[in-house]
Order: C-alpha cells, then sequence, then structure tokens
C-alpha cells in the first residue's frame, strides 16, 4: 500500500524523517521515512493488522526463527531485552539495485559468514535489513566492514548501502539508540557515502536543523548551489580532508587543474578551501 492508500483509511497518519519516538503513535518504517499511527484511533485489531503489515519480511525472512527475541525488542513494543549482558552494534543494510534472480537468503546467509558472534540478521522487507553482532577483541572494523559490502556487491550484481553503529551495552536504552540510528540512516541514504558510520555523518546530520533557520546561511547556501559544480568541489575537499592531491583523484582530474579550481573559488567567494574554518562553513552551506 502507499500512503495515500493508509492516509484513507486512517486520516490521522503522518510522514516524518526521524522515529518522534512519542508512546501515543505506532511508528514503522516507511520508504526512507517513518509512519506514524495515532494509537488512541486504533483498535487492539488493528494494530496487529498494522504489525502484519510492516513486519511481515520479518517473519517470512528471519533465518528460519520466526520467534526472534531480537526482532521483537527492536521492532515491536516488546520490552523484555533479548540477552541479559553483552556489547552489541546493528549493522543495517539497504540494497537498492538487484536483479530478479537476486537471492535473499544466500545473500544474507554470505553477508553473516565474514562476521564472528552474529546474534541474529534478518530482512526488515525486500531490501532493507539488520545484523546484530556481539563484540569481541575480535570484532570486524569499519572498512573491512565496507570491504565485505563492497565484495558482495561485486559478487551479486547489487548495490548496496551500510550504517556501521556503534557498540552499545545492552539495556532498555539499547532499543532507543537503534531507533536514533535507524533514522539516522534513512536521513543520510542519498548523500556522499554509500557505506558510512555516525562520525561520518553526525556533523551533517545534527546541524542541518539550526542551519536551516539561519538567514545568513541560507543566504550563503543560495549563492553557493546556483555553481553545481562548486558543491563538488566543496565535497571532495573535505571528504579528502583538505588533501589537494587526494581530491584530485576523487575528481578524475589533474592536480594543478584542482589547484586552478580552488584559486578561481576564493577569488569569486572568499573562502580559502585550504583554511580549516573557510573549507568547515563551505562544506555546511552544502548539506
Amino acid at each position: 500500500m502507499n500512503f495515500n492508500q493508509f492516509k484513507s483509511i486512517y486520516p490521522s497518519a503522518f510522514l516524518t524523517d526521524d522515529t518522534k519516538n512519542d508512546p501515543n503513535y505506532l511508528t514503522f518504517p516507511y520508504d526512507n521515512q517513518w509512519i506514524h499511527f495515532d494509537k488512541k484511533q486504533l483498535t487492539s485489531s488493528e494494530i496487529k493488522l498494522l504489525y502484519l503489515v510492516f513486519n511481515k519480511t520479518v517473519s517470512n525472512e528471519n533465518t528460519g526463527n520466526p520467534q526472534s527475541k531480537w526482532s521483537d525488542f527492536l521492532l515491536d513494543d516488546q520490552l523484555h531485552l533479548p540477552v541479559e549482558t553483552g556489547v552489541y552494534r546493528i549493522i543495517q543494510f539497504d540494497i537498492n539495485k538487484k536483479d530478479t534472480r537476486f537471492d535473499k537468503k544466500l545473500w544474507l546467509s554470505s553477508f553473516k559468514s565474514f562476521f564472528k558472534d552474529v546474534q541474529e540478521a534478518f530482512f526488515i522487507n525486500d531490501h532493507y535489513g539488520l545484523l546484530i553482532h556481539r563484540y569481541s577483541d575480535y570484532s570486524i572494523t569499519q572498512d573491512e566492514t565496507i570491504g565485505i559490502l563492497q565484495t558482495l556487491d561485486d559478487d551479486f550484481s547489487t548495490k548496496t548501502s551500510g550504517y556501521i553503529g556503534q557498540h552499545w551495552p545492552i539495556s532498555i536504552d539499547f532499543k532507543r539508540f537503534f531507533k536514533e540510528e535507524q533514522a539516522i540512516f534513512f536521513n543520510q541514504l542519498k548523500g556522499n557515502k554509500q557505506i558510512f558510520s555516525l562520525p561520518d555523518v553526525a556533523l551533517s546530520y545534527y546541524a542541518s536543523d539550526a542551519l536551516s533557520k539561519s538567514s545568513i546561511i541560507q543566504h550563503l547556501k543560495k549563492d553557493l548551489i546556483s555553481h553545481p559544480e562548486t558543491k563538488e568541489l566543496i565535497t571532495a575537499i573535505w571528504l579528502n580532508q583538505g588533501n589537494i592531491s587526494l581530491a584530485a583523484k576523487y575528481l578524475f582530474i589533474h592536480r594543478n587543474t584542482l589547484q586552478y579550481r580552488l584559486d578561481r573559488f576564493y577569488e569569486e567567494s572568499g573562502f580559502s578551501l585550504k583554511n580549516r574554518n573557510d573549507l568547515l562553513l563551505c562544506y555546511l552551506l552544502t548539506i
């Protein structure tokens, strides 16, 4: 069902880019956003039906374990912890390019095989899912996780976006942290990085709301976005931490060409992307 169909049945339903975390609403991931239903306007049967509609893939694809304590805890209103102790990390994945021959079970099995201490891995819908694993001295690093997803993309002819969560000790707060990480992932899916973690996107995610309220920032941003190649230039310098040679490789241009563009940008804007403060401000203008 599309949103308009839900809206025709539940007029108070609405979409947001974040989870809202309001106990008065029933909330589900929906098309890279969140859909919310007022619990006061739902019968117990309707609540059960909505859970079935939005979480049916979990029960069907949950690696042979439909009574999953992890999925109940993370996706439903269950408050019981899935385990008693330990530190865990959730890796979110979104496969946004696949052909009709794509085998979800084989992909998931392959993905799990790279990790030790996997607690659970499952698809929530036909393209989005989670892998939960326990922290140990042998836990895979972020760079290794990026390499794994890139390898799977090559093997399965897919294009996967991923969010590598932080390690959190299991507690009632774990679910709240996951909901925020989920909101970050959905918000940043169309950003510059295909696979990322909190340090990669924290600045753009948490600063975007404040920046949108600044008349100064909006005025500067209006001038900047009128030249699309300028955003590409700033992004390249930012992602490569001000290293001109690496930024030139990122843009597939000669170092001297990039240097010329930097000089021209300085002449036109008064901002030097070689200066860390200027670069930070200009990057914020691209968010």
